[in-house]
């Protein structure tokens, strides 16, 4: 049975507890080896720590995000968390008894390749989580706000421990908090949208030939590449800026490196409204190109107030940018695919970071800690503007209908889809305009086509008799997305209008993108006999005696089902093999049984 409602809503607290924490961890024990290394040997020692931090992480994460997606979503995120835990403990003991610089830098860029693990499995796992496009958005911003708390507090907090007891303290707190992560996502049960698909291994490599393919989404990277470019700079400027501009010292450091967190919590707070928007071109472009502003200004600045508030406004138009980027992504990726186009991009905002780090010395080196923020906006702005066409296109593939969808939300039996297959529904919907007296759907006749009333009133009439009237928001015998069987009552227009028509093949079409095959053969077969069949051939395709030997079914009860199934029109007949109406693009593998086993579903229902 598909997760209620309610238990959908602890899971997506318990995933969002957890992010909250890596959040801070991540930025926490970043800031404390950025902060040791400057002590150690000054900016450039620095830069060169953060960059042998962060291009390992950036060379191999969109590798490993291909591996661990072959693991639950769920299983994934513990291993990443739980992976960070011993890694940051081990840092901490190397701290503490005074390893050198060559150890905690080690130690240091085997945390980050975990961390890089995460947050592509963190986003990937959302729209498995939330069952509507608005609380995707929500959510969406939701995880913003966290990194932004994350980009404040982790430095703040760093900072403080490293006063107290060192960079030990920061990495056993780090190493705490992300067990505490591992735990919470213990047990998630979020569907392996690849296996349950029944799609083969295609190498670790697929999410970067998805992304080298697509010229639009091309573009959308390099916008996280830019921006990503100056949050890696800003870190080594910020230091610089304290002690070079300002005069201070650790803990005004971390004010700074942290000051673009606070814009991140400003600014994902307001992109929901943003991001609701059925274009998000300009949300994700323009909004960067805002946040190249302050940072032109910054040459300018002499106090700390003053510099805090500059890169608070930068870090508003950044987090506004990534919410709407990561929305449209969401939008424009195929399910089975988003961990891996989302490793990708970890690895592209990776690449952007350690580009930052060396950049950031650079800059300070040539142009003195105030004059460096100057290059960082101007390109800020003129990389988002130039990438506008492009992601028009992008645009243009994802669509959003909110008129359509708050339509279809009405509806309670769509109210479970995951987001990304309801929007995919609403964009496949059409309208269709009805005029007075207009019979839409006769009694008797075989219709495959579910009506939403939009505007005017409808008649429902069975054998002559009036039994209902529709009105805005009303829906037409929902079983029509089920089943092709004759309709059971007349439906005519009472006054001119317009309805919503959602075909049945398209219903299917955009359920199977977000759904295991267990719990689509929920829904088209309320017989638990029915569902077995449908889940093993929405899997593969069978003969008879295949399926009785997986299913351990009596000859004549799986005959029953599959005569039921065939009537229904959810499965067919061919030369003795029998198929799901809608089959699976791709088959998985060379055995059927092993296919099966590998699923979740049939082997967790222990059989019929």
């Amino acid at each position: 049975m598909a997760p209620t409602k309610e238990g959908d809503g602890i899971r997506l607290s318990r995933v969002m507890v957890a992010y909250s924490g890596f959040c801070v961890v991540e930025y926490a024990y970043w800031a404390g080896v950025l902060i040791y290394a400057y002590t150690v040997g000054g900016a450039a020692i620095a830069g060169v720590v953060l960059l042998a931090q962060l291009l390992p992480a950036a060379l191999l994460a969109a590798p490993l995000g291909s591996l661990v997606d072959w693991l639950p979503t769920g299983a994934a995120l513990v291993v990443s968390y739980a992976t960070q835990s011993v890694l940051m403990a081990l840092l901490a003991v190397a701290a503490w008894v005074g390893a050198g610089l060559v150890v905690i830098v080690t130690l240091s860029a085997l945390v980050t390749i975990a961390v890089a693990l995460s947050r592509p499995l963190h986003y990937a796992a959302l729209p498995q989580l939330v069952p509507t496009p608005r609380l995707l958005v929500r959510t969406n911003a939701t995880s913003g706000f966290v990194e932004g708390v994350g980009v404040f507090l982790g430095p703040a907090i760093a900072g403080l421990l490293m006063l107290v007891s060192g960079l030990a303290a920061a990495a056993l707190a780090s190493a705490a908090v992300t067990a505490v992560a591992a735990v919470l996502c213990l047990r998630l049960g979020i569907p392996h949208a690849r296996v349950a698909e029944g799609l083969p291994n295609e190498g670790v490599l697929t999410g970067v030939r998805a992304v080298a393919h697509d010229r639009s989404l091309l573009s959308l990277l390099v916008l996280v590449f830019a921006s990503f470019v100056v949050t890696g700079s800003l870190e080594i400027l910020g230091v610089s800026f304290a002690t070079d501009v300002l005069g201070a010292g650790a803990s005004t450091a971390g004010l700074m490196m942290g000051a673009a967190g606070i814009g991140l919590l400003i600014g994902s707070a307001g992109a929901v409204g943003l991001s609701m928007r059925p274009r998000l071109t300009g949300p994700v472009t323009l909004t960067l190109a805002i946040a190249g502003l302050p940072l032109l200004l910054m040459a300018a600045v002499g106090t700390l107030p003053l510099a805090v508030v500059l890169l608070t406004l930068s870090g508003v138009g950044i987090a506004m940018s990534a919410v709407a980027g990561r929305t449209l992504l969401q939008r424009t990726t195929e399910g089975t695919m988003l961990a891996r186009v989302f490793a990708v991009q970890e690895s592209v905002l990776l690449f952007g970071l350690s580009l930052g780090a060396i950049l950031g010395p650079l800059f300070v080196t040539s142009m003195g800690a105030a004059h460096a923020y100057v290059p960082l906006g101007t390109a800020l702005i003129v990389i988002s503007l130039l990438a506008i066409p492009s992601l028009r296109v992008l645009d243009g593939r994802a669509a959003f209908r909110p008129d359509v969808a708050r339509l279809l939300s009405t509806v309670p039996f769509l109210g479970g889809m995951p987001a990304p297959a309801f929007e995919s529904l609403a964009q496949s919907a059409r309208w269709v305009y009805v005029t007075q007296g207009q019979v839409l759907v006769r009694q008797g006749h075989v219709d495959d086509v579910l009506y939403v009333v939009d505007v005017g009133r409808l008649s429902v009439e069975v054998d002559g008799l009036r039994v209902r009237v529709l009105e805005s928001g009303d829906a037409f015998e929902e079983s029509a997305l089920l089943r092709a069987s004759p309709r059971t009552a007349t439906l005519t227009a009472t006054e001119s209008g317009r309805v919503l028509a959602v075909s049945r093949a398209d219903f299917l079409r955009s359920t199977a993108m977000g759904m295991s095959a267990r719990s689509l053969a929920g829904l088209l077969s309320e017989d638990a006999n029915e569902a077995h069949v449908v889940a093993a051939l929405i899997r593969a395709p069978a003969d008879e005696a295949t399926l009785r030997q997986l299913l351990a079914m009596e000859p004549r009860a799986l005959s029953d089902v599959l005569a039921t199934l065939l009537d229904s029109g959810v499965i067919r007949l061919e030369g003795g093999v029998y198929r799901a109406v809608f089959g699976r693009r791709r088959t998985m593998g060379p055995s059927l049984a092993g296919r099966l086993n590998a699923a979740e579903g049939l082997g967790e229902s222990g059989g019929v």
